[in-house]
This record gives C-alpha cells, sequence and structure tokens, in this order.
C-alpha cells in the first residue's frame, strides 16, 4: 500500500494487532526508536564536527529502503510506525545533505573523494530505484529483507570506519543502540517468519558483527593503536 492509498482510507489504528501480537508490535517500536537515537546522535556529530558518522555506503542505501518504507510500501503495524518511518526519512534526509559536504572524510582514493558528489548524485537515485523494485518484488511486510541486508552492510562499514586513517569513528552509543535495536527487530521478526532462514542468516550475521564492533570499542589496548596512527586527519572517541 502507498502513503497515498493509505492516507485515502478512514480512521487507522495507532497500533494495529490485526497483523501481528502486541508484544511483536512493541518489540518493533523500541527498535525503531533506538534507531532514531542513533539518527539524532549522529546529526548532532555532523552538527557539531562535520563529519557523518554512519558509513557512507551505508547512508546511501538506509534512504532508499526508507523511501521505499516511507512512500511506497507503508508498514503494517498502525499509524505510529507510518509516522515513525517518515520521521526515519527525514533524519536520514538530513544526513544525506551532511554526506554531501563531509562525506569525503570517509573517501581514502583521491579519484573518488575530488568527484564524490558526482557519485552520490547517480548512485542514491539509483539505490531508490532498485530497492524499490526489490522490496516490492520479493520483500515481505515491513520489508525486513531488504533492511537487514542493509545492516549487515552498514555493521561491516562501522569495522572499516574504526581503522579508517581519515575518520576513526568509535561511538558506545551507536554501538549499543544499533545492536539492541537491531537485534530486538531481529528477534520480532523471527517469532513473525520463523521458516525465512535468509532472514534468520542476516539476524545472526548482524549480532555477531555488531559484538565485534562494541568489542573493538571497548578495547583499550585497540584504542591506543589505533590513537598512534598516523596521518588521521580527524579522530572521534565517544562515549
Amino acid at each position: 500500500m502507498t502513503i497515498w492509498e493509505y492516507i485515502a482510507l478512514p480512521m487507522h489504528p495507532w497500533f494495529d494487532t490485526s497483523n501481528y501480537l502486541w508484544w511483536q508490535i512493541l518489540m518493533f517500536t523500541i527498535g525503531a526508536l533506538l534507531w532514531i537515537v542513533v539518527y539524532l546522535y549522529v546529526i548532532n556529530h555532523l552538527h557539531k564536527f562535520k563529519e557523518v558518522y554512519i558509513p557512507l555506503w551505508a547512508v546511501t542505501l538506509n534512504i532508499g529502503n526508507e523511501v521505499t518504507g516511507a512512500i511506497f510500501y507503508v508498514p503494517d503495524m498502525g499509524l505510529f510506525l507510518v509516522l515513525a518511518y517518515w520521521v526515519w526519512l527525514l533524519l536520514d534526509l538530513y544526513i544525506v545533505v551532511g554526506l554531501f559536504k563531509y562525506g569525503y572524510k570517509q573517501v581514502q582514493i583521491p579519484y573518488f573523494r575530488d568527484r564524490l558528489k558526482r557519485f552520490l548524485a547517480v548512485w542514491i537515485p539509483l539505490s531508490i530505484v532498485f530497492q524499490y523494485h526489490f522490496v516490492l518484488t520479493y520483500d515481505v511486510p515491513m520489508a525486513p529483507v531488504d533492511a537487514f541486508t542493509i545492516n549487515l552492510v552498514m555493521s561491516l562499514c562501522f569495522l572499516y570506519m574504526i581503522f579508517n586513517p581519515t575518520q576513526k569513528v568509535r561511538s558506545k552509543l551507536i554501538g549499543w543502540c544499533k545492536f539492541l535495536g537491531t537485534g530486538i527487530i531481529g528477534v520480532m521478526f523471527y517469532t513473525k517468519y520463523p521458516d525465512h532462514n535468509y532472514l534468520t542468516s542476516m539476524y545472526v550475521a548482524c549480532a555477531f558483527i555488531d559484538i565485534l564492533y562494541l568489542y573493538l570499542v571497548y578495547n583499550k589496548d585497540l584504542a591506543n593503536i589505533i590513537a598512534a596512527q598516523p596521518n588521521a586527519a580527524e579522530t572521534a572517541v565517544d562515549g
């Protein structure tokens, strides 16, 4: 259902229990709120330090998922989650603007760094188009297949950013909110689609990599090694 079809229908419940149990909706809502915390933290950091705290590839994939979920394939959990997707989308649009301004800090190869805005201008519309078609053709309601695939890419990219000599990103808050938010939503979808083996493998893979990220964030010896690396344009270590 598109957002226009959704708006045309009268009286939407805040939480729709016709498709999900109340505790499944609660779990998804908690996970969604944790992700909003991540976005707000990233925007605050973008404002203060002029750098994007989410990996470049994750941002460009996220925007495709959120445009699709907010406009073309709205959630079937009720009005609250429809609004939550729009909050995600609006926050992510702000982050995308920041990516055009400061995303070059994540890029080490001069050729791509110098032309990043042009690559983004082409890649982001393509990301929206192919995710729109993927979600509507292959995904299940709430589009968890697309979302968890992106989450796996994001988790891997966060590991890379720890060691990126131009932008070393280590955040305990993002680590915990991402791990708990993704994990709670993953458990919820497992109870909804227990036989979906691809999704199950994504839950496990995301959890494993998020735990590894948290381990690296809390590893003081690693922090000292990273701090000693030369040629670091910017270093970000947060509590």
